[in-house]
Order: C-alpha cells, then sequence, then structure tokens
C-alpha cells in the first residue's frame, strides 16, 4: 500500500468515526501540517559548517482524555529530516567547496501524554511529551562539488538516503512540546531529539559518517484542526 493510500484509508477512519462520536467524546481525532528545521548530532571537524534543514510534516492525530485535562495523544505522520554540511579547500590556484544535503523522509508514531490547562473559555494551554518511532520510507543525499580557478572535475551526484550502504531506517527519540488549543485549532511547537544512532559503521553514503554516531534533532511548527 502507498503511503498516500495509507493516510486516506486512516482519514476516512477517523472521519467516519467521529461523526458518530458523542458531542463531548473522550476520543478526538484531526489533521496537523506545518514545517520544521532539522540538523543531525555528529561531530565533523572545525572547518566544516553545519545548516540546518528544512522540511514539512503532515499527519492524522488522535487523543484519548483519561483524566481532567490529560490526554493521551499519538499521531500517524509523514515528516522530513535531514542536515546540510559544507566545505572548502584551499588548492593552487583556487578553491574546491562542497556540499552534502540529506534529505531523510519517516512515517512517525509518537506516543505522548499531554496537560492541557485551560486559560479562558474554549481557550487551553498544553503541554506535552513522550517517545517517537519512526522508520524510514525515502529520501536523497546529495553531494556538490565546485572548482573555482582550481583544477578539477565538479561534481553533483545524488543516492538513496536509506539501505545497505546509508542511514538504518528505525529511528527512536523523544519529542516534547507546547502549544495554543481554541475550539477546534491548535498552533504548537514541538522539538524532537533522536536517541537511536541511525549511522552504518561502513556506509559509502557519506565519507563524514564513518565511524560517528547520527543522531536527528530539530524543531517543528505546525497548525492543527480537530473534528
Amino acid at each position: 500500500m502507498t503511503t498516500t493510500r495509507l493516510f486516506s484509508t486512516i482519514f476516512l477512519l477517523l472521519y467516519f468515526t467521529s461523526l458518530f462520536a458523542q458531542d463531548d467524546p473522550p476520543f478526538r481525532f484531526g489533521i496537523r501540517g506545518g514545517g520544521n528545521l532539522y540538523s543531525g548530532v555528529l561531530s565533523v571537524a572545525p572547518e566544516i559548517s553545519k545548516k540546518l534543514h528544512a522540511g514539512y510534516q503532515i499527519g492524522l492525530t488522535a487523543e484519548y482524555e483519561f483524566r481532567d485535562n490529560v490526554y493521551l495523544q499519538t499521531e500517524v505522520g509523514l515528516t522530513t529530516k535531514g542536515v546540510v554540511y559544507k566545505g572548502s579547500e584551499v588548492l593552487e590556484g583556487g578553491v574546491r567547496q562542497w556540499t552534502q544535503n540529506f534529505t531523510l523522509r519517516y512515517l512517525e508514531v509518537p506516543f505522548l501524554i499531554a496537560y492541557k490547562p485551560e486559560i479562558e473559555e474554549n481557550i487551553s494551554l498544553y503541554f506535552h511529551g513522550g517517545p517517537y518511532f519512526a522508520y524510514g520510507i525515502g529520501g536523497k543525499t546529495r553531494l556538490k562539488i565546485t572548482h573555482k580557478q582550481a583544477e578539477g572535475e565538479d561534481v553533483d551526484t545524488s543516492q538513496d538516503s536509506f539501505g545497505e550502504n546509508g542511514f538504518k531506517k528505525l529511528d527512536i527519540g523523544i519529542r516534547f512540546g507546547s502549544g495554543l488549543e481554541f475550539e477546534k485549532y491548535t498552533i504548537g511547537f514541538d522539538f524532537e531529539y533522536g536517541l537511536t544512532n541511525i549511522s552504518r559503521k561502513d556506509t559509502k553514503l557519506s565519507s563524514l559518517l564513518n565511524d560517528r554516531g547520527f543522531k536527528n534533532k530539530g524543531v517543528c511548527l505546525s497548525l492543527g484542526y480537530k473534528f
């Protein structure tokens, strides 16, 4: 089943479930989407600079109120993570510059506990946190090398980010964040930190990763709607 069909099936299931729910049900379903900025935990040489990787996230959400203002939350989401590294080397008569852009696409499911104190009628703060589990489903790693007034051949190649020669597909970490909920709408800010080293010891994806541990970390800004 493709990712699009999976999301469509889950969405329809949640939607029709909500139609037959009570006026004030313990279960609530919704959608969430937004943008993110990711980086990586990796030790590299001082002359190599690290840039944030811009991405997106979109997901179908569900929550259950098991105590006043306390909820269990989960989500089936599609998210992109990654990082960009840049470096340069002075050669005779010029400079060689390189950029390696890692893009990692995941199907992610968090399990969070949320606390929602009401600050005004129909307006609540929320704070949540817990583990997440993500599985890599795609992405490319692009290497670009250019020579300025220096001898050498320019390079612009890409290869799959996951697989035997790339990153491990399973990523486990923690997510925590806060936001506002007003009526059926939410706006939130989250931070994720990977606990799993997803780099292989002898990867052929990048010399930057060899014999080094790599973990995802990033921030997310999202908007949501609950049925």
